[in-house]
């Protein structure tokens, strides 16, 4: 195969990463994608200029000039990605600024030899180094992270260093600078070889940006979670007791319809506070509020850890409590109003004395939980029936 036939194959390939790269950055807004778009496109006018060079006899020296140059960008911007990755940041201009000495260089290089491959020498070692210093800058990112397009790049520099190390002695070789000479049908492939190994580079910078975009996205999606969660607590809390709401109790019935929690039993007590109304008219709402929050804490310290309570309305609590007989439930709730009775100044900083009724029925599944509800609605209205006739006789005792 005919040398130039290599480097066509090889421009031609380059120009593809090039527009594969300038697709991405369509919805990849990255720093590093932005310095390895940009390299990919010097290489290929780097590659196109090398072209020109051959088949142009009176400007070859200027072509030349404008390869050395397209290829020290190359490995500059591609550093500069590499850099941008690891250590994040974004695209400045004083990136441009290492591009002043290539520019010399590049300038001056033509002009020391009338061989190009004599000059390519040079030139293989300087994209050895630019190589080999990627490599370093992503070293760490490699022992650190290990994904796999961090390894493909890696594996792909390395490939690369050696690859063009490996040019120093194969062109010399052709003068018999090293006492051997290498086939010049070798030195035909070169470009395909060079092509290889640069598609492999070029498919890890893809693989890492999407592995960024990857993670980026799951980041989102589980903050989105973490959201929905508190958006859904928050819908089925109230918020003033930071009890459960009546949204939740039917979201607990509807979940467990038909399945094994369907049989669970136990004992339903709801719970309403006495004259509220007089409380809110005489102390004010903020002092009412704080009553309801009172009774709410003082519910939570006589049920256990899974019972479940619910605010059921205004002034009216309910609670859930499982595998727990009647008797020992109305006993816990018969000690509600001697707790508040000693705790509801302080907790309402008001003289105000909060009493609650309360009645409690059994239940065998939560299909019968609606009746069951009904029946100590029913219950809690003869309790406090039962303590206005006390107070009454009480009161007429007195007199």
């Amino acid at each position: 195969m005919n040398a130039n036939v290599g480097l066509a194959i090889q421009c031609a390939g380059i120009f593809l990463l090039t527009l594969l790269s300038l697709s991405m950055r369509g919805s990849i807004q990255s720093a590093a994608l932005t310095c390895w778009t940009r390299a990919w496109a010097s290489l290929a006018l780097a590659l196109i200029s090398l072209f020109a060079g051959f088949h142009i006899a009176g400007g070859h020296k200027l072509f030349y000039s404008l390869y050395f140059f397209g290829e020290y960008a190359f490995g500059l911007l591609l550093i500069a990605g590499c850099r941008h990755l690891v250590r994040g940041g974004g695209f400045t201009s004083r990136y441009y600024l290492a591009l002043i000495p290539a520019a010399l260089m590049a300038i001056v290089l033509p002009y020391l030899s009338a061989d190009f491959y004599d000059l390519f020498m040079l030139q293989a070692a300087i994209l050895a180094g630019f190589f080999f210093a990627s490599a370093l800058i992503l070293w760490p990112a490699v022992r650190e992270h290990g994904s796999p397009g961090l390894r493909v790049m890696m594996s792909a520099l390395a490939l690369l260093t050696v690859n063009y190390l490996h040019y120093v002695p194969v062109f010399g070789a052709r003068k018999g600078l090293w006492g051997f000479t290498v086939p010049a049908a070798y030195l035909n492939y070169t470009s395909i070889f060079d092509l290889i190994l640069e598609v492999l580079l070029g498919f890890g910078t893809m693989m890492v940006l999407l592995e960024g975009v990857r993670r980026e996205v799951e980041a989102a999606n589980r903050q989105l979670t973490s959201t929905r969660d508190k958006l859904e607590f928050m819908a089925r809390m109230d918020p003033l007791t930071e009890a459960l709401n009546r949204h939740a109790f039917h979201s607990l019935l509807s979940r467990d319809e038909g399945g094994s929690d369907a049989t669970t039993d136990g004992c339903v007590a709801v719970i309403d506070i006495d004259n509220l109304k007089q409380i809110n008219d005489r102390f004010g709402h903020s002092v009412g509020d704080k009553a309801i929050r009172a009774v709410a804490r003082a519910v939570r310290s006589i049920i256990r850890a899974d019972d479940m309570l619910f605010r059921w309305g205004g002034d009216e609590f309910l609670v859930l409590m499982f595998k727990l007989r009647e008797e020992d439930a109305s006993q816990r709730m018969r000690s509600l109003n001697e707790i508040l009775k000693e705790n509801s100044e302080r907790l309402t900083n008001s003289p105000v004395i909060i009493s609650v009724s309360a009645g409690v029925c059994g239940f065998d599944s939560l299909s019968q939980l609606g009746d069951s509800i009904d029946s100590a609605d029913q219950a809690m209205y003869g309790t406090r029936h039962l303590a206005r006739e006390e107070k009454s006789r009480g009161a007429v005792f007195v007199d």
